[in-house]
């Protein structure tokens, strides 16, 4: 049996951030600061031209500025147009001016001209990850559980060992950190907040991630779980474009109707319900 290809990540978007620092760590360190993998300090120091991670480090965790050498090896790096790039290096000069406690209002004008999201809501680092990141609800799920233990092992072990260690440890200190789950008397994790941000507050990057996170556990779920713990159905029909609106909401009716159904806090397993709703065509225009 052929292995179900993994879909790729949709590209991060610096225009989601208030801080190079934080966009950098996620666009060129997919797999966490410290990773181990691929995706290392030392492979994207080599690869933008250095021979030490030393400077990328320092930048990255905002010690120093980029230089404007490393500001271009980073744009072509991660394949920045120049709207993006114009936008990147007003946020070096904004930290600047910040340590410096120079004014500021010119470089923040510039940067609202500039962002094309002005509806959406730069995130830090952590916000973004709490809700790309696919993993962060899961867990949050899991400490509801009346089984949980908070063993990162067992954790790793519950969710099918699609998520490392590492990145266990950082999502609960990242919700600990932004009130998401905390403690209760006792020392036990406990949930605070059952959602992370509400849905017009979230930037699309986010929101894209998180989907691509999701139908990647639905594609591997195809291969890896027996028909009796999955149900993967789907229909291809003819839909009417002044009927779509409706289509959409009675999908999330549904969903929000499953959901009073079927969840329950006394449950110990934990499942995932995906709906994709698209169009298969698109306009022909005849020349």
């Amino acid at each position: 049996m052929e292995e179900t290809q993994k879909i790729e990540d949709p590209r991060v978007s610096i225009f989601d951030f208030e801080s190079y620092c934080d966009f950098l760590i996620k666009a060129g360190m997919p797999d966490g600061l410290y990773s181990h993998t691929a995706n290392n300090l030392k492979t994207w120091a080599n690869r933008l031209g250095y021979k030490s991670p030393s400077s990328l480090t320092m930048v990255i965790k905002g010690q120093r500025p980029p230089s404007l050498e490393m500001i271009n090896a980073l744009c072509e790096d991660l394949q920045m147009n120049m709207k993006e790039k114009q936008y990147f290096m007003l946020l070096v000069q904004l930290e600047k001016a910040q340590k410096k406690n120079k004014e500021t209002k010119e470089i923040l004008e510039k940067i609202a001209a500039i962002n094309p999201k002005d509806k959406a809501t730069a995130l830090s680092l952590k916000e973004f990850n709490a809700i790309s990141d696919w993993y962060y609800l899961a867990i949050k799920q899991l400490i509801s559980m009346p089984s949980f233990i908070e063993e990162e092992e067992w954790i790793y072990l519950k969710l099918r060992k699609k998520v490392a260690i590492n990145q266990i440890r950082y999502a609960i200190e990242t919700m600990l950190e932004t009130k998401t789950i905390g403690r209760n008397d006792d020392g036990r994790l406990i949930v605070l907040k059952e959602g992370l941000i509400t849905t017009n507050d979230v930037p699309s990057s986010a929101i894209k991630r998180h989907h691509y996170g999701m139908i990647n556990r639905a594609l591997e779920a195809i291969q890896e779980q027996p028909v009796d713990e999955r149900q993967i159905t789907s229909v291809t029909m003819k839909v009417k474009e002044s009927d779509v609106t409706a289509a959409k909401k009675y999908i999330f009716d549904f969903i929000k109707d499953f959901n009073e159904k079927f969840s329950t806090n006394e449950a110990d397993n934990l499942y995932q319900l995906n709906t994709q709703f698209f169009s298969h065509t698109g306009k022909v225009v005849k020349h």
